[in-house]
């Protein structure tokens, strides 16, 4: 009878020690990211490099003001992404650029999860697109992936999510890609001293603010009080 008594303890011991072991690997799991893209600090990194991408190139040639239309009577100077001809389900494919899911981005040939995962979050960072040379301040993205891409991109005058200039906080401002931190501090210390923002010339008063940068700014802008 005791030894019974002793084989039923020891078998609840055992399944208390499973069932701890059990939970402490769960709590871990969760910890742990199941993608390194999901990880904070690889966000923070990718955040980084993509403004540094478009930072590069600010003053360069390609406007982000009016999308490039493709013509197939005059095809691109540059080479292509791939000289490899897209398979045939893929030729007729059209993707609307502020619409598209992780999945739909990846049915296009030449975008993989990564590229994928990054147009969706630059795209969230920007509050939308409003012209597909904006694929260009996509970390990794390419001017030859991109007119390789061209024939198979759309923007449906999707609206983008805009700024409202002169209630937004520092912080909410500064994070998005076309804005300094000390463009946002210049903005919102105006605001503190009465000033309100109704039209384009009233921003380009900000000193710290650069042509260049209002341009592309221009379109995320809400001017209502």
């Amino acid at each position: 009878m005791r030894s019974q008594v002793v084989g039923i303890a020891w078998i609840i011991a055992v399944l208390v020690v499973m069932m701890g072991w059990y939970f402490f690997s769960m709590q871990q799991e969760k910890k742990m990211p199941r993608d390194p893209s999901e990880s904070p600090a690889e966000v923070d990194s990718l955040n980084k490099k993509e403004d540094s991408v478009y930072h590069s190139r600010r003053k360069s040639a390609v406007s982000n003001t009016q999308p490039t239309r493709y013509d197939k009577q005059q095809p691109p100077t540059a080479p292509l992404y791939t000289r490899e001809a897209p398979p045939a389900r893929k030729q007729a494919l059209r993707v609307e650029l502020n619409t598209a899911d992780t999945t739909t981005l990846q049915l296009l040939h030449g975008i993989g999860p990564a590229y994928a995962r990054r147009i969706a979050r630059y795209r969230e960072r920007l509050g939308g697109f409003v012209s597909d040379t904006q694929l260009l301040e996509v970390y990794g993205f390419t001017v030859e992936l991109l007119e390789h891409l061209r024939p198979h991109l759309e923007l449906n005058g999707e609206p983008v999510r805009r700024i409202a200039i002169n209630s937004v906080g520092l912080k909410e401002l500064s994070r998005h890609p076309y804005v300094e931190y000390y463009q946002a501090r210049d903005i919102v210390n105006l605001r503190t001293k009465g000033v309100v923002f109704k039209s384009e010339e009233d921003l380009r008063a900000v000193p710290s603010m650069a042509d260049s940068t209002l341009r592309r700014l221009m379109p995320y802008i809400d001017f209502s009080e």
